[in-house]
């Protein structure tokens, strides 16, 4: 920390500079002017986080050195002012600019060191300050690709009217893209379901290697961004030019996603399936985009894979013209996929209502209903649930589909769904107890190594925030509580070996303070580590 002493006595700013222990302030250099234009020029060559001015100078006085300092520099300065009896209203002048304190002359010492050091301490306080904001900043900065990620996630998956704070978003993870005019395409890898069977590392290398084309692809259209929406479907966006029409905007589209596709097919083992939606004029309507993308893929799969298709080509096969609940699908298989068994009947319910209130003829009955099948059969092996060992469900299912009457068919989808809700919910059941099992022995192995949340998450692959949703609901205690609670029955193992000192068991447990050890034994167990010793060598 540097200090400036400016006077146009010299001996006055050598006394002071001669008297003071800056070392025990804290201070590294005191430098010293004889007057305002002198302090400048040392100021500009060395910068002084403190200035202890005179008022009264010749060829510029303590205020203006304030004001000039004040202008030109953005860093924060404190002054101390001296002055004498008649200047005084100069004292109060240089106290409105911004001076910490003033000192009366003739200079008092002990005065002068006690206020230096109240204004030094402050200077500490804002260094710190901004040294944290800084390292917060650094933070921010490291995790600006991951917070660009989820940003651009929610975008897409969740519907925010506030288009201000989309924007404000957008601008602060710095997205390379104008943030309204936008095209979507999504790309879906192939035979994603067998491949996510393997480890997890071929399965990332899978991604990567498709994220990686398509980055190599993208000079062809211009500037655009990817991420991940779901494991296995990759979303990329991209500007449209507004002095295009909207037939040479899709054209252009469909051009690119074809170059992108073909990419994937000869440079990789992997095929690709492609929609494309209608063009997005604002950040709001990305979900509306994302869906109609994705829908062009389901149809797409319906037929085939490895193609490219745009959301305007599907209006010859959207089953709107039977009217297919489509929003009413979409609610029935979040019930399914969240395991809400006790809804599903009513989701059921709630769909065939809306098929029955479309007019749709008979055919369009069973074909909506052969559609929904196949939406469900595809779930249930996104999810890993293995449906043709239950009955031949497949070749029943559409049996029925084309045999049973309205009233057959509604019963039977219900019990079909109520049946994969519970397969699903048991399976989520089954891979959370599971993740909280391999968590426990991960703990049992790591207790004396201070193990905590964040590293059980990444052993067990989940992140810290899940972990500790699924360790509350899975064992009814929270993360801490459960390794506190077998630290504490290690501590009774040791505690009744007379030969371990109390502070050993402690340090072996990871708590260096024996006061706090002490504190958490006996707000578990009602007693002290001592009393519990003692009370169990006793019965012996």
């Amino acid at each position: 920390m540097r200090v400036l002493l400016v006077d146009d006595k010299e001996s006055v700013v050598q006394g002071i500079r001669k008297h003071i222990s800056w070392e025990e302030l804290g201070i590294t250099h005191v430098d010293i002017a004889l007057d305002g234009k002198e302090a400048l020029a040392k100021f500009d060559a060395e910068p002084a986080d403190l200035v202890v001015t005179d008022i009264k100078m010749p060829n510029m006085n303590g205020i203006e050195l304030m004001e000039r300092l004040r202008h030109d520099y953005d860093h924060a300065i404190r002054f101390v002012v001296l002055s004498g009896y008649e200047e005084f209203d100069y004292a109060k002048q240089a106290l409105a600019l911004g001076a910490s304190d003033y000192v009366l002359k003739p200079v008092d010492i002990k005065e002068l060191t006690v206020i230096l050091e109240k204004v030094v301490l402050e200077l500490k306080k804002v260094k710190e300050q901004d040294e944290q904001k800084q390292r917060f900043q650094q933070t921010i900065r490291r995790s600006l690709p991951a917070l660009r990620q989820q940003y651009l996630n929610e975008m897409v998956h969740f519907r925010d009217h506030k288009l201000v704070r989309s924007k404000d978003k957008w601008e602060f993870a710095e997205i390379p893209l104008s943030s309204d005019y936008f095209a979507l395409l999504a790309i879906a890898i192939d035979d994603f379901q067998t491949i996510s069977q393997n480890s997890v590392e071929e399965v990332e290398l899978s991604r990567f290697v498709v994220e990686n084309i398509i980055g190599d692809c993208l000079p062809a259209w211009g500037t655009g961004i990817t991420f991940y929406s779901e494991w296995g479907i990759l979303t990329l966006l991209v500007n449209y030019d507004l002095s295009m029409s909207s037939k040479e905007v899709k054209d252009s589209l469909l051009k690119f996603a074809e170059h992108c596709r073909s990419s994937i097919e000869v440079y990789s083992n992997h095929t690709v399936t492609i929609g494309i939606s209608s063009p997005c004029p604002e950040i709001t309507g990305l979900p509306d985009a994302y869906k109609e993308a994705c829908e062009a893929i389901d149809h797409i799969y319906f037929f085939g894979n490895n193609q490219v298709m745009h959301v305007e080509d599907l209006l010859p096969f959207r089953m709107k013209r039977t009217g297919y609940p489509v929003v009413e699908e979409q609610e029935l298989f979040t019930l399914i996929r969240r395991g809400q068994v006790e809804s599903v009947a009513e989701g059921v319910a709630v769909f065939f209502n809306a098929l029955k209130g479309s007019e749709s003829t008979p055919a369009d009955f069973r074909i909506s209903c052969i559609q929904l099948v196949t939406m469900l059969i595809r779930l249930l092996l996104d999810v890993g649930v293995q449906v043709e060992e239950r009955n031949n469900a497949p070749e029943t299912w559409y049996h029925t589909c084309e045999h049973a009457n309205l009233t057959e068919l509604q019963e039977q989808m219900a019990g079909w769904f109520y049946e994969a809700t519970l397969q699903v919910k048991q399976y989520m059941q089954l891979g959370t107890k599971n993740i909280v099992g391999e968590a426990k022995a991960f703990i049992q192995q790591q207790l004396l190594q201070q193990v905590g949340l964040s590293e059980v998450a990444d052993h067990v692959g989940v992140s810290p925030n899940y972990l500790s949703s699924l360790f509350k609901r899975e064992t009814g205690t929270t993360f801490v509580e459960y390794i506190t609670d077998l630290k504490l029955e290690k501590a009774k193992v040791w505690l009744e070996d007379a030969g371990i000192p109390i502070y050993e068991i402690a340090e072996r447990l990871g708590y260096l303070d024996r006061k706090y050890f002490r504190e958490i034994f006996k707000k578990k167990l009602g007693i002290t580590p001592s009393e519990y010793r003692e009370q169990r060598l006793g019965m012996k």
